[in-house]
């Protein structure tokens, strides 16, 4: 019996999760028996001492969940010295020296993501013959290339300024950037086979042809990533469950990173992160759970906290080496999902696709977006159509997942993606 050889490439918890489901709908599907999975954690966009961590999460998380032949964290080092070989000997030099580094001399299926990166690139001309398959984004979305660019510069343009502006850097004797010295976007576009979704159509990308992920194998994973708790953030649930215990009130905070990305001030991130949490709380006793993003710094979810404490009895920040970059949806499955009582007084704000995998999974409504009038008054001017675009087509997702919730009572069953 021949062995399905799958390499499968993800840069952060969410989109393992996404992946991790497209292999169990893929090998269900096709009856497969003899696997052998290769995987690759990449560009990890975290403060450079926290990426260590990321990396040893995400490789200890794929491992609660399924076999692997070879699991690898191809580090920001790796891409540049990828990168360079790209640059002086072509494509041909670039993928001997990757499949020399990954030890995988041929594939039958690649598993991405659908971020535009010279990573994918590589791996298609590495393995040409492979099947390429997309998992979409964070959880099981999907959109275009272009949706998150506020600009509008065609993409072969904005993908040679960084082209030149990397070459630039490297003939001065400056490190090559990992997200910006890499062949031209357009060129690094994946031409897929196949996508699995969760939830597909609900931005700017509408297919025809995908295979539907089933909720319950999402449901199932992060329940499978919860039982790492215990183990590598002991304190952290100690400190949960005698916060959940004492609170007759708890709000959770889903940050984002628009302060790092330079779409708003750090002042103004925290006012409206504070302003977001605030705007809950309504007891005396009332908890707040910070839950980070990946890219947030530390001095950022001190300050949070600090300012927080003004407005809650209690203050909870998920920042240990495990609750950090862990998927929420696991913290949430633990200590909420199954406690009626606690479930009964949570609310959940944030400002990004994170609510869409907890409305659907869970049921449980979330706060979203920051509205019309802090989006002018702190974001930068470049982001502000764009960011009003995002949060109408996240509340536009949110009430088809509530109607479709409603028609089918129980809220269990997978989502049927609207074409």
């Amino acid at each position: 019996m021949s062995v399905h050889r799958r390499i499968v490439a993800v840069q952060g918890s969410a989109q393992l999760t996404s992946a991790l489901a497209a292999m169990r709908s893929s090998d269900r599907s096709q009856r497969r028996t003899a696997l052998e999975n290769h995987l690759i954690v990449h560009d990890l966009s975290a403060p450079d001492e926290q990426t260590e961590s990321f990396a040893n999460c995400l490789l200890d998380l794929c491992r609660h969940a399924t076999t692997w032949a070879s699991v690898r964290y191809v580090t920001h080092a790796d891409l540049d010295q990828f990168d360079q070989a790209f640059i002086f000997g072509g494509w041909s030099a670039a993928c001997q020296m990757f499949r020399k580094t990954l030890n995988v001399l041929s594939c039958d299926q690649l598993l991405l993501g659908q971020n535009v990166l010279f990573i994918n690139k590589l791996l298609q001309q590495s393995y040409p013959t492979a099947e390429r398959a997309c998992y979409g984004d964070g959880v099981g979305l999907n959109f275009t290339s272009d949706y998150y660019n506020p600009r509008s510069e065609p993409r072969w343009l904005r993908g040679f300024e960084r082209w030149c502006r990397g070459k630039l850097k490297a003939s001065r004797g400056s490190t090559l950037s990992h997200t910006r010295n890499r062949p031209y976007l357009k060129e690094n576009v994946v031409d897929f086979h196949k996508y699995y979704l969760l939830i597909a159509n609900g931005f700017d990308q509408h297919l025809t042809h995908f295979e539907q992920l089933e909720a319950e194998d999402f449901r199932n994973l992060f329940v499978v990533f919860s039982e790492s708790l215990p183990r590598y953030a002991k304190a952290t649930c100690k400190q949960l469950e005698l916060a959940l215990d004492s609170a007759d009130q708890v709000v959770f905070l889903l940050t984002s990173n628009f302060s790092e990305t330079k779409r708003m001030t750090f002042e103004s991130e925290l006012e409206c992160c504070v302003d977001q949490a605030r705007n809950q709380c309504a007891s005396d006793n009332a908890l707040l759970i910070v839950k980070p993003h990946p890219r947030d710094s530390q001095a950022k979810i001190a300050a949070i906290k600090k300012e927080a404490l003004k407005h809650f009895r209690n203050v909870v920040t998920l920042s240990d080496p495990w609750t950090f970059f862990i998927p929420f949806e696991s913290i949430f499955a633990r200590f909420i999902a199954n406690n009626p009582r606690i479930a009964s007084m949570t609310s959940v704000v944030c400002s990004s696709s994170a609510c869409v995998s907890l409305e659907l999974l869970y049921g449980q409504k979330c706060e979203l977006g920051f509205g019309d009038a802090n989006i002018t008054n702190h974001f930068a001017v470049a982001w502000q159509k764009l960011r009003r675009r995002h949060e109408a087509d996240l509340l536009r997702l949110l009430s088809r997942i509530r109607q479709q919730l409603q028609l089918e009572e129980v809220g269990t069953s997978q989502f049927c993606a609207k074409t």
